[in-house]
């Protein structure tokens, strides 16, 4: 039986802090808010970036100017400013190699995830790729993991054989919504009690250790 692995992108496999956070600070520096807690910087990686910009009480036709601000900055220098997980590659390619069939379900937009993952050599490895739309038409997790599935062609009777890789609450959320496995990645932003408490039935402390929960050499 095929099995499948859906990623989430930052924090999964690559660290963004550096890009995605200057961003941040760019956008909302152009209406006069300095922003250096790096706790509240560091938990806004993952979540929609309307979301982030929604909790500074900006309503919602700011909050897509703000979008566009950050993109303004984000697809010069940000999306550049990225470090791969020590592990990530050997993983991905011991996965490929035994007959996995891999996609990104990432809220980032498409376009950038792929720009990401070909620049750090992961690209090869993926059967499908699936971001946001800049359009907001698929923006939340459930629904980009939904259409993830669809990609890779997953049908009702393969769900059990389905995992999803990720670092925050909505990746394991995402994926119960779509009766799929949820594996957290510690390394990543979440933290133990967030992805426990959003019911991680694995969490792992790097990459690596995802090939022998995938390939069935734990049970479930």
């Amino acid at each position: 039986m095929t099995k499948y692995v859906l990623f989430d992108l930052d924090g999964t496999l690559n660290d963004p802090y550096e890009g995605i956070t200057s961003c941040i600070k760019y956008a909302l520096e152009s209406v006069g808010i300095e922003e250096n807690d790096p706790q509240k910087l560091r938990s806004y990686i993952g979540p929609p970036l309307r979301n982030t910009f929604a909790l500074y009480g900006f309503d919602e036709e700011k909050c897509e100017e703000l979008v566009k601000k950050y993109r303004e900055k984000f697809l010069v220098t940000g999306i550049h400013q990225n470090i791969t997980y020590d592990g990530t590659i050997e993983m991905l390619k011991n996965l490929y190699e035994h007959g996995c069939k891999i996609s990104l379900a990432s809220c980032k937009p498409e376009k950038a995830c792929r720009i990401i993952l070909e620049e750090k050599g992961m690209l090869e490895f993926f059967d499908a790729v699936c971001g946001a739309t800049e359009d907001k038409t698929l923006d939340t997790k459930p629904a980009i993991i939904g259409v993830a599935l669809e990609r890779l062609g997953v049908s009702e009777n393969e769900l059990e054989h389905v995992f999803m890789v990720g670092d925050r609450d909505m990746d394991m959320i995402g994926a119960h919504e779509n009766k799929i496995h949820a594996v957290g990645a510690l390394y990543g932003y979440g933290g133990k009690e967030e992805l426990s408490g959003a019911g991680a039935e694995y969490i792992i402390e790097n990459p690596l250790e995802l090939i022998d929960i995938v390939l069935g050499k734990e049970e479930l």
